[in-house]
């Protein structure tokens, strides 16, 4: 080997193979290269896919693989260049010659200096892997790029086994595999379990008993594949595949950070059902939900679409550096893409070059390129939705809003054809210059009490505290033990009062009037006010705003004598203050000034002259002011109806894009502008088409190219996931060389090849898997699946897990019948401890207040998702909390779900409701009728005698301990909201009761079989 390659692999390396192998190191290459023999003659290749890449990914990549800046020696063991020499230089591998490759001669000495790995890493490799390492070199060292890279071919159906009874491609694959393994496939489920099996999977609920004796008793051949059909034609199968959409795409009906307030993306959830019950191809699905907004005249409905990558986690916090947030925004969308349409971590990238795929940290900023154009800020509202978004008009707002612009356009024009000319301004100021200037009242000191507060400024506004009740003011009262304390509040400027939050103070003065006359004050506030006069409240304006001049009048009519003159200044929270300044005729100072000096022949100027004008037109014109109230009303009903409005928030690009530079250990005040880097893809995936838009829209119609390696792999397996359980590639986010091998390949490139030629139609292969043998097998595990398939990753049997916390929710309001069936809208608050949300809250002031009637009962995806305090019975059940994208939730089976499922008061009245709809509707039936009914709901089979009679005894107990307990047999029959009808006997409603709850908690009702 030349010196080139030893100085590659190191000096020590270079001079041991100068000075000649030992003799003991090349006896054991000798000895290792004999016992290989056998196996290579009992294996026609190794595939280095498959045994060799997994190899090394696990004991070599990290040091000698695509991150240049930790790579040893300029050596790359995941590139054919690296392995096998090319460009001028020799490589580590010789094909066909062990004796002669560098690579075994480094894992077989026993020099700690030149051991490969070294001892430091902790990762030594066996004998067995050494020695496989060394038998595919003698091999021909075959090789192949990783398989997730290479465009999928459609490989051959493996010839039909004597034992399969289906017609299905997924099952020769199947069986061609399990016969590599000598086993055969299961036999098939009975229809009983069948059909619970493809209810559950397809729309999340159980089947009814109607549905189920119909299914068993169709003598039909087909009568599975009919049902699967009307399963898939149901609009519970789009609720069912949005509820593992809705993890992948970190669906909330809260922002995260800091606050985590409230915000409006149901629209977009409703989307998806539609999009998945209209059986939208996957490529479009794909189109719209990352670049709705970009295609050519895009619909509400495309934008809405978009709202896919404004799911994320938002911050709204005053301290927070709006830069960094949006660089996290960023990141988050190119996580959440890369992992949900091409498998791969290329987040890891961010910061480096990917330790293990190849993903160069410049390409990851390429990719980054595509959502750094984004225009939604790094600071968001707390209060709903922040811009870009889309408004949803239903048919009637539509028409509304229509005729509020017709209206307010036709008064405008009237406003403006009917103004009056210089003139009628003249005459006008002519006359109040030549009225009699007024005595002007004595207004007495300012008096102040309080403050009062309360829990809210609403509740602070409208409470009575006192002084606004009095007629007349003494001075020496006191309310709630506040007495009045007189101030130095000058007239005519804007007072700070220095209020807490959520409270209010009252101002007092003494107004003496020579004459009975009528003035004007001119009033400002912060927040709210309230003004009265003489007892009589004159003014009342519930704002929320800052302190100003002129932001309210009041009109005084004052008594000849003293007059009693009180202000209510509410302050919500934040600064607090009044303005206050007495005007005769109302008129301003400064208009006054204007009419005196036009008065006395005085030329006004240009922009004086339309000052008065202005004020006349506003204040004194009297059609002009009605018209103007009626136009200030009309656009407030306009504003009140787009409020109303539905928002969704949506995807939107700058006009003239952001330079996006790599970011230095990726952090975001850290840019290399040394180089601007532009929207690209991974030079290991297929470039972009010539023509591609560098924008989203351009991304997205690449992922979906008919040619690209892994958008339909990455799907299929992901549908391959939800019914069976586990992925054919088991790592669903991860098809990288650190990713998990599929079990069978060939099945995997089949079914994507497939999909992409049916044209992405998602139901077609949803009813290729659920209607293949494969899945119709039974799941019982015999002896010979433990041994040889013990996790069922070749599927020898069919699939067996436990349900997903909002199927066993909806599973019991189902079963009991409290299930509202609704489609789409809002997120609802059904039962929760009330002080979850106050735990979390900033001020430990937000509590949660759950809904009444039918919304309790909504299905569990629909639940309102706040993200910092997810509804705990979900949570679980290892529902995620969707701050970030969840591909496959982790399966547990904890006491904790039994205490939800036996305590929650879903649940309970769930049990409760179920017991007395069994009572009801079968009032003459026995208590084994009763519970054989009740079985075949919950489990689509009839009881067997073993838990008929554990339940019976279970029933007998509790009806005795009840009819001692009378007390808690009432309080059990009224658990929850739903009504508890008239003439049931509360013993036995509360004992079986505890039968429908123990029901609901059998092992075989909170499994899928």
């Amino acid at each position: 080997m030349s010196s080139k390659i030893d100085k590659r692999v190191g000096t020590r390396a270079g001079q041991n193979r100068r000075d000649g192998r030992s003799p003991g190191l090349a006896l054991a290459v000798t000895a290792v290269i004999a016992m290989s023999t056998s196996m290579v003659q009992a294996r026609e290749t190794i595939s280095f896919s498959d045994s060799i890449r997994p190899l090394l990914a696990d004991h070599c990549i990290q040091c000698h693989g695509p991150d240049d800046q930790t790579r040893e020696a300029d050596l790359r063991l995941d590139k054919r260049e690296g392995l096998f020499g090319g460009d001028g230089t020799e490589g580590v591998i010789i094909p066909g010659n062990p004796d002669a490759s560098e690579l075994i001669a480094r894992i077989l000495t026993t020099d700690e200096d030149d051991i490969m790995p070294p001892p430091e890493t902790k990762k030594p490799l066996s004998e067995s892997q050494k020695a496989l390492l060394q038998e595919w070199v003698a091999a021909g060292a075959p090789f192949e790029e990783h398989w997730a890279f290479v465009t999928p071919e459609e490989p051959a159906i493996p010839a039909r086994t004597p034992t399969s009874f289906h017609e299905n491609p997924i099952d020769y694959f199947v069986e061609s595999r399990l016969a590599e393994l000598g086993m055969e496939p299961s036999p098939e489920a009975d229809r009983r379990t069948l059909i619970r099996r493809a209810t559950l999977d397809l729309t999340g609920l159980p089947p009814t008993v109607g549905e189920v004796e119909r299914f068993v008793n169709d003598p039909d051949p087909n009568a599975y594949e009919k049902l699967v059909d009307e399963l898939l034609s149901s609009e519970r199968y789009g609720e069912r595949m949005t509820l593992a959409w809705m993890d992948a795409a970190r669906y909330g009906d809260s922002s995260v950070f800091h606050a985590d307030g409230v915000r409006d993306m149901w629209p977009w959830r409703d989307w998806v059902i539609n999009a998945y019950n209209n059986n939208m191809p996957f490529d479009q699905f794909t189109v719209e939900q990352l670049a709705g907004d970009l295609i050519p005249d895009a619909t509400v409905s495309q934008k809405v679409a978009s709202g896919f990558n404004r799911n994320h986690g938002t911050t709204d916090e005053g301290g927070a550096i709006a830069e960094e947030y949006r660089v996290e925004y960023i990141v988050d969308r190119v996580k959440t893409t890369s992992n949900v349409w091409l498998g791969l971590s290329m987040e890891c990238a961010q910061c480096h070059d990917h330790k293990y795929d190849p993903i160069s940290q410049k390409e990851y900023y390429q990719f980054y390129a595509y959502f750094n154009r984004s225009s939604d800020p790094g600071m968001q509202t707390r209060n709903g939705n922040t811009a870009p978004l889309v408004r949803i008009y239903q048919d009637s707002q539509q028409d509304q809003l229509n005729g509020m612009q017709t209206r307010l356009a036709s008064l405008r024009n009237q406003l403006k054809d009917s103004e009056p000319g210089p003139d009628a301004i003249r005459a006008w100021a002519a006359s109040v210059a030549r009225s009699k200037p007024r005595v002007r009242p004595d207004l007495g000191p300012w008096y102040q009490t309080g403050p009062f507060t309360g829990d809210n400024q609403n509740q602070v506004f409208n409470r009575k505290f006192g002084p606004e009740e009095s007629s007349e003011i003494d001075l020496e009262a006191k309310y709630v033990d506040k007495a009045w304390v007189e101030k130095e509040y000058a007239d005519g400027t804007a007072i700070d009062l220095g209020l807490p939050g959520n409270s209010a103070v009252y101002l007092y003065r003494r107004v003496d009037s020579a004459a009975a006359s009528q003035w004007t004050a001119s009033l400002g506030s912060d927040d709210a006010i309230k003004v009265f006069l003489n007892g009589r409240e004159v003014l009342a304006n519930n704002a929320s705003r800052g302190v100003a001049p002129d932001q309210d009048k009041a009109t005084l009519d004052l008594n000849e004598g003293p007059n009693h003159l009180v202000l209510k200044i509410v302050n919500g929270g934040g600064g607090s203050g009044f303005y206050f300044d007495l005007r005769e005729s109302g008129l301003p100072s400064e208009i006054a000034a204007l009419i005196a000096r036009e008065s006395d022949s005085e030329s006004l100027t240009e922009e004086e002259s339309s000052r008065l004008r202005s004020y006349y037109l506003e204040n004194v014109w009297e059609d002009g002011r009605k018209l103007r109230q009626d136009i200030a009303a009309l656009e407030s009903d306009r504003k009140a109806l787009m409020d109303s409005v539905v928002t969704s928030m949506t995807m939107g690009d700058m006009e003239d894009p952001r330079m996006t530079y790599i970011l230095d250990r990726g952090h975001y005040a850290s840019p290399r502008e040394d180089e601007e880097i532009f929207p690209g893809v991974p030079a290991a995936l297929p470039p972009l088409p010539a023509d591609a838009p560098s924008n989203r829209l351009g991304l997205a119609r690449w992922l979906v190219d008919e040619d690209h390696p892994l958008t339909a792999r990455v799907a299929v397996n992901r549908y391959w996931m939800m019914f069976f359980g586990d992925g054919l590639v088991a790592t669903e986010a991860d098809f990288g060389t650190r990713g998990a091998q599929p079990t069978n390949q060939e099945l995997l490139d089949w079914l994507a090849v497939d999909f992409v030629r049916s044209g992405w139609d998602v139901k077609r292969m949803i009813r290729l898997m659920l209607t293949s043998g494969t899945y119709r097998q039974s799941s019982r595990v015999m002896p010979r699946h433990l041994e040889a398939d013990p996790e069922n990753r070749f599927l020898s049997r069919g699939p067996r897990f436990r349900l997903q916390g909002e199927f066993i929710r909806d599973n019991a309001l189902a079963l009991s019948g409290l299930l509202n069936d609704r489609i789409g809208g809002p997120s609802v608050k059904p039962y929760q401890p009330p002080r979850i949300w106050n735990e979390v809250s900033l001020d430990g002031g937000l509590f949660y207040q759950r809904d009444d009637g039918e919304k309790l009962y909504r299905r569990s995806m629909y639940i309102y998702w706040k993200r910092s305090a997810p509804n705990p019975s979900m949570v679980a059940f290892d529902a995620p909390t969707r701050e970030k994208c969840v591909i496959q939730r982790q399966r547990t089976n904890t006491p904790l779900q039994a205490l939800v499922t036996m305590n929650d008061i879903t649940f309970v009245e769930a049990a409760r409701v179920w017991a007395q709809n069994l009572i009801q509707q079968m009032p003459d039936a026995s208590f084994e009728e009763r519970v054989n009914q009740a079985f075949i709901m919950a489990t689509s089979k009839p009881v067997d005698r073993k838990r008929m009679a554990v339940l019976r005894k279970l029933y007998q107990n509790q009806k005795e301990h009840y009819r001692s307990h009378p007390e808690m047999a009432a309080e059990l029959a009224i658990a929850g909201e739903y009504p508890r009808p008239e003439g049931i006997d509360d013993a036995e409603h509360a004992a079986l009761t505890l039968v429908t709850s123990a029901i609901l908690n059998l092992d075989e009702v909170l499994t899928r079989d």
